[in-house]
């Protein structure tokens, strides 16, 4: 293999126990500091805002192809190799779909940019290197780098880059550095090139002038959906003084919030973003000076008419486009990360506190309503579609063989806990736990062990205890009564009846195999303890089956364990020559395994998404 051959890193693996760990502590800590120390704040100090705006690189108002502007979106990226690389090869071609559709100049990408969490490291293999080598597969250029031809680069941060506080996030796109003459003190910088594209942006978020009086804001809402004061004052300030009166809106934020939330309390996860799709078209006409010196007030000014046209958002791992009036909402973080189902989904309708965008109105009681387009055949806009769907989420049948390293966590709980059982057996019964369980028929040897089990020792049944909390703490419900209740102690029978049942079955059939009593009682429990890890593993993937397929719950738990590279997409967007904006969403139903230069088949998910100015 030759010396710059790339390190090819693996889907991350979700079940692996030392992962679990640093994700668990890696969420704690983020959270935790993101309140009382938040980076977002810093930067837009070392960032003031402008009276005008006095970065030019931010305004592709002027620059188009043939009249036409072309600028791609893709989120939820640098996962495993193959399907990061598909997806970056995907975007570095010169044209799509018959060569009828030409790479985007900016490149916009919509959070959770690494997996599973944020590091310079993790960057570098996982979202870096398969970038730049989709940029040179054969260490010659796509197109020209230097400055003039190299198209440009946006991120917004997920929840995954914020894991180390947005150190690396800031450090890999947010580089760039501007000097304002006599006025900071410092160098100015330019950006980093990836993939042959440069970044931009000073911050994590940002607002982007495109032609036809479009503009484009990706936001940064943090791990708890908490928008700093800072951001909020950078976007009013962008509606209020640097977009021109009746701009079209493009609003990139880092999830669905309309498809997380709880019925009973939609407030939780939908307020912030709510507050985002309304920002722009809460803007007025700014006060002149003359205005303010006669005591006016900004509340009477006329409103600037800026108008939402369109959503983008990843971190769910499909395709979904939802529609609410004629405002388009697309879930497409096909970017590289495993794959999430899609027929667990349904239209949403619930209560919220604010209007919609461009509907004045105090706080009170709204209705809202997403919908699941439907494409001109009456389908719905799906990828991949609910057959599809459901017929992955069989795999996790095979739960114990795609996750190993949960298995050997669950052999270290079970080894532990039959030596207890053991040990109360000998305390009780006088006899090993094997010949405890091989007297009399089946009925009595389940009343053995569970009577060696719980009234013997305090510590078996504490573990049993434990396992059951834990078991009902993991159900995934929005409900935290009757459902998550019945689905946790259904886990949590489902795992006792299995595990009793194996450790039965194994001492029962490996009687008299073994002449020496203590040499057969530590096989018995070696052998009992390896079987009821991988029983207790498959009954975990059945139980996350179930939830699945009849039950709609568990999707990110039960598609993570089989990490499932393939479907994956992107946006192409156009803003034509009248300024109608056209999305061409693209799928990509089968990742190349294990070769650079795998064929492509990428295709229309859907005909093209027009927009009208």
């Amino acid at each position: 293999m030759p010396n710059d051959a790339p390190k090819k890193m693996g889907m991350a693996e979700w079940y692996d126990p030392g992962l679990l760990l640093k994700t668990g502590v890696r969420s704690f800590i983020s959270t935790l500091f993101g309140h009382f120390a938040d980076k977002r704040e810093a930067i837009a100090a070392a960032n003031a805002i402008q009276p005008t705006p006095a970065d030019p690189e931010f305004d592709y108002s002027a620059w188009s192809r043939d009249g036409e502007f072309w600028f791609d979106y893709l989120a939820d990226s640098g996962d495993g190799w193959n399907p990061t690389f598909a997806m970056a090869r995907l975007a570095a071609k010169d044209a799509l779909t018959g060569e009828s559709l030409p790479r985007g100049r900016l490149l916009i990408l919509g959070g959770d940019q690494v997996y599973p969490t944020a590091s310079m490291a993790d960057y570098r293999d996982r979202f870096v290197v398969p970038f730049d080598r989709a940029y040179r597969p054969d260490g010659k250029p796509r197109w020209p780098d230097d400055e003039a031809h190299r198209p440009h680069l946006y991120a917004i941060p997920g929840n995954h880059d914020w894991y180390d506080g947005l150190n690396s996030f800031f450090g890999l796109f947010c580089r760039r550095r501007v000097v304002r003459a006599n006025v900071d003190l410092g160098v100015a910088r330019e950006g980093k090139v990836i993939g042959g594209r440069q970044t931009q942006q000073t911050r994590s978020y940002f607002a982007i002038a495109l032609p036809g009086n479009w503009w484009l804001w990706g936001t940064d809402c943090q791990l708890e959906g908490y928008i700093d004061q800072p951001q909020i004052d950078y976007f009013q300030h962008a509606a209020a003084h640097w977009m021109k009166p009746g701009s079209k809106l493009i609003l990139c934020v880092a999830d669905p919030a309309w498809a997380y939330v709880d019925p009973k309390d939609p407030e939780e996860k939908f307020a912030s973003f709510s507050y985002l799709e309304r920002l722009a078209g809460l803007a007025r006409v700014p006060l002149t000076m003359e205005q303010q010196e006669r005591g006016g007030k900004l509340e009477d000014q006329p409103s600037m008419g800026h108008e939402l046209k369109l959503v983008l958002t990843g971190d769910s791992h499909h395709y979904c486009r939802w529609i609410e009036d004629d405002r388009n909402y697309l879930v497409c973080g096909g970017g590289g990360a495993f794959l999430h189902p899609t027929h667990h989904l349904d239209d949403k309708r619930f209560s919220s506190r604010f209007p919609k965008p461009g509907v004045e109105g105090r706080p009170g009681s709204y209705e809202r309503e997403f919908r699941i387009a439907r494409k001109p055949d009456g389908s719905e806009a799906l990828f991949p579609g609910r057959k599809a769907s459901r017929g992955r989420s069989w795999g996790n049948w095979a739960f114990f063989m795609l996750n190993p390293k949960f298995v050997i966590l669950l052999a270290a709980i079970y080894g532990f806990f039959n030596w207890i059982l053991d040990f109360n057996a000998g305390i009780a019964l006088h006899h090993t736990l094997a010949h405890a369980l091989r007297q009399g028929g089946l009925e009595h040897a389940i009343r053995v062990y569970w009577t060696i089990l719980v009234p013997t020792s305090p510590w078996s049944a504490l573990l049993v205890l434990i396992s059951g909390f834990a078991y009902t703490r993991f159900a995934d419900s929005p409900y935290s009564g009757g459902l998550k209740w019945a689905m946790g102690l259904g886990h949590a029978l489902l795992q006792a009846i299995v595990v009793t049942l194996t450790t039965i079955g194994v001492m029962r059939l490996t009687q008299d195999r073994i002449a020496d009593v203590q040499l057969d009682s530590i096989v018995s429990v070696i052998l009992a303890t390896l079987l009821s890890a991988i029983a207790s593993a498959t009954a975990f993937g059945i139980y996350l089956f179930f939830c699945i397929r009849f039950l709609g719950r568990h999707p990110n738990e039960g598609f993570s364990s089989m990490a499932i590279e393939d479907f994956k997409s992107f946006l192409r967007l156009r803003i034509g020559t009248d300024g109608a904006l056209t999305i061409f969403p693209i799928g990509l139903e089968t990742v190349p395994r294990n070769d650079d230069d795998g064929e492509l088949d990428e295709r229309l998910i859907e005909p093209p998404i027009q927009i009208a100015p």
